[in-house]
């Protein structure tokens, strides 16, 4: 299993750290890393309890106009760039930012930014990777990364509340048949990336809660999720206005797609 702990690992030159380049490494050939200790469990439960009021009224077994039915009681939401939920410890935190960086480049974008849902009683997802594969050619499995998914999640992700199985190297070989996956646990104040072509599977909830996990999904610049966002009713990214315009300029380049950030 690809994981690596950045306890006590100062943020001041990560892209020259030995765990940065170990998780680059792993991240390249399996398609996947557990990045541990990145965001201070306090804060993630702080996080969790902002959730589970800001957006109570989107945590219901029903999809809307502002959701994304993704499996038998299981959604995506888009989330605000505001209050600690969209803080740029989230959003932008340093460690997934190093790693973003050395794997796409340094232009890379935040293509888009919300949370998955797994309620009580959510069935074990279908087997996908995250969007289709570039030019539906076999060459597409030897090109670097294009995008990829972060996801922290708010509660711990384990055999009872459920984790994301991934199966390593599947966005090599193209598929999973004949592999058995990684079913990590993962408790807060970690988070997990994956290729998006890695196939991966939320798993079933059997807890008698919900299971939110903030996603981000990060891009060459050129690149739009053109599979999840069809919808024209689901956001990308929301925020309001004013809110590039105070942003340092080093995470305000992660937007530099957006028309406002010109």
């Amino acid at each position: 299993m690809i994981r690596i702990d950045f306890s006590g690992v100062p943020t001041e030159g990560l892209s020259q750290s030995k765990e940065i380049e170990a998780a680059f490494d792993g991240f390249t050939r399996e398609g996947y890393v557990i990045l541990d200790n990145i965001v201070p469990q306090d804060t993630v439960r702080a996080l969790h309890e902002e959730f589970l009021e800001r957006y109570k009224d989107q945590i219901r077994d029903k999809e809307t106009a502002d959701s994304l039915e993704v499996g038998a009681r299981r959604f995506m939401i888009p989330l605000q760039f505001s209050g600690g939920l969209g803080a740029a410890q989230v959003f932008a935190n340093p460690y997934v930012i190093a790693l973003v960086r050395m794997i796409l480049d340094d232009e890379a974008i935040i293509e888009a930014f919300g949370a998955i849902l797994s309620l009580s009683g959510a069935e074990k997802q279908h087997i996908h990777h995250d969007g289709p594969i570039l030019f539906n050619s076999e060459i597409s499995r030897l090109l670097p990364a294009y995008a990829m998914t972060f996801a922290l999640p708010l509660i711990e992700m384990n055999e009872t509340t459920g984790t994301t199985a991934l199966w390593p190297g599947s966005h090599r070989r193209g598929g999973h048949e004949g592999a058995e996956p990684e079913q990590p646990t993962i408790p807060p104040g970690s988070g997990v990336m994956w290729d998006f072509r890695t196939y991966h599977s939320g798993m079933a909830n059997r807890s008698d809660q919900v299971r939110p996990m903030v996603y981000a999904t990060y891009a060459r610049r050129w690149y739009q999720d053109p599979v999840n966002f069809r919808k024209e009713t689901l956001q990308r990214l929301v925020f309001e206005p004013g809110f590039l315009g105070g942003m340092p300029e080093d995470l305000r380049k992660l937007f530099a797609h957006v028309r406002s950030a010109a």
